[in-house]
């Protein structure tokens, strides 16, 4: 954009962006999951990450003693609390038996599931099962005879998930196909995505009782934008500002523009017509940015000073997500359900035009950015889950402009809402570069109760 630099800062933006191409994590404030961070791996990071591992055990005691060893064994980079795999990598690991005596156990299983949980203080939810994959570790084909282990047994394994799984959308259709979604667990979000792994040593005899033994771990899909257009992709290789929407219009993506009727605080009345600009692709990966642009017009030189100050603009990433509460629902959506919230306000400061000058009397130009946190959740379509991003453009918020009209008595009314795709890895290419410090914290502390019924309000969910 052509733009100077924004408003002091007292300290050089950070650089938050790795040197992988995969931006991944979840979110730390998760005990129950893993807190990923970004690798600081070469260019090559895919064959690294596959070599390097972090193991997590699982014990099953009898007698004071380890019996059966569960060892899951994660990608040592995102991996922190318990093990996780990337997509396109095969799920590792080991099942250790120590038995004294010889043990009647006719078969070794594994059993992988993927789960979607719902369920909160006002429904009971339910649990379906989208994933449910067994594979038989022993006795091996080659040796179907072999009925008894004894001492010590190790069996490892290695095996693929797969890339889709099918799942009913609609009544009366076939079933579809849908990618994987990543493990997901939040507070105040009532869907959860989990996967399990367990391992049951299956015993011969009606009055023998077979052991179990279960562990979660975390799966995090591979995906990607689109690549950058290219002028932008040019600026960011030479390391220019970004070129604005009248320059390079195949760079951005605008709605149509956005009527502001309110009165001043004199009782004048005044009209602003606004327009919010994306950059394209309207896919980023988490971890970076979206930039942004804004242009106001109004014959009233007063309201356009009260709007383009930089603290009145309310642009939000928000998320919603989008759940079937019982399975009998599944097919009535207004009977689903949906939970709202929303990211922090983006980053605004004045633009200039090529020759440094500022905007014209009846125009103001903002550049502006979006900070993506790196453990959002990317987005996920399965059947009865959605997970879905947008970016909106919500009421203005001035002292000396009352707004009037459609948003004059609804505070979260959405002015402009432009959906967006939230991925997990960088295109080929240069990488886009924040131009201020990222904030991630929350707006404030609120009760659960209140979370769904203030539009604006950031619980700090990516």
């Amino acid at each position: 954009m052509d733009d100077t630099a924004p408003p002091s800062l007292d300290t050089v933006p950070p650089s938050y962006l790795g040197q992988s191409d995969i931006a991944i994590g979840l979110d730390d404030g998760d005990a129950d999951l893993p807190s990923y961070t970004q690798s600081q791996q070469p260019s090559e990071a895919g064959q690294i990450l596959q070599l390097e591992t972090k193991d997590f055990d699982y014990k099953l005691e009898k007698n004071g003693e380890p019996f059966l060893t569960l060892t899951l064994s994660g990608n040592k980079s995102f991996s922190s609390v318990m093990a996780a795999f990337l997509e396109g990598f095969p799920v590792k690991g080991k099942v250790s038996i120590e038995t004294g005596d010889p043990q009647s156990i006719t078969a070794v299983v594994l059993s992988v599931k993927g789960l979607l949980v719902t369920g909160g203080a006002n429904f009971d939810g339910y649990t379906f099962v989208f994933l449910d994959q067994d594979r038989t570790l022993w006795p091996q084909e080659a040796a179907q005879d072999k009925t008894v282990i004894t001492g010590s047994s190790v069996l490892p394994f290695s095996f693929d998930l797969p890339e889709e799984v099918p799942m009913v959308e609609k009544k009366g259709q076939a079933p579809k196909m849908f990618r994987l979604p990543q493990t997901f667990n939040q507070r105040f979000t009532h869907a959860t995505i989990k996967y399990d792994i367990l391992v049951k040593l299956v015993r011969k005899g009606f009055l023998r009782s077979n052991d179990a033994l279960s562990a979660p771990f975390a799966f995090i899909p591979l995906t990607t934008p689109p690549p950058l257009p290219p002028l932008r992709r040019l600026a960011y290789q030479e390391g220019t500002p970004l070129l604005g929407p009248k320059v390079d219009p195949d760079g951005w993506h605008h709605n149509d523009s956005v009527q502001i009727q309110g009165v001043l605080f004199n009782n004048q009345s005044a009209k602003v017509e606004c327009k919010l600009f994306l950059s394209k692709p309207l896919s980023y990966t988490r971890g970076s940015i979206i930039p942004l642009c804004m242009t106001l017009e109004s014959d009233d030189k007063h309201a356009l000073d009260l709007l383009s100050a930089p603290k009145s603009i309310a642009v939000r990433v928000r998320r919603r997500i989008r759940y079937a509460p019982t399975p009998q629902k599944l097919f009535e959506a207004s009977n689903w359900r949906d939970e709202v919230d929303h990211s922090q306000r983006a980053v605004w400061w004045p633009a200039t035009n090529s020759a440094g000058e500022v905007s014209q009397e009846r125009f103001r130009i903002l550049n502006g950015e979006l900070h993506l946190k790196p453990i959002m959740t990317p987005t996920s379509t399965m059947g009865m889950y959605k997970l879905e991003y947008s970016v909106v453009l919500l009421p203005f918020d001035s002292p000396g402009f009352k707004p009037v009209g459609r948003e004059d008595h609804v505070k979260d009314h959405v002015l402009l809402e432009q959906p967006i795709t939230i991925v997990t890895a960088y295109a080929p290419g240069p990488r886009p570069r924040a131009t201020t410090p990222a904030n991630y914290e929350p707006d404030a502390k609120r009760k659960a109760d209140e979370l769904q019924t203030d539009g604006e309000f950031s619980r700090g969910f990516y």
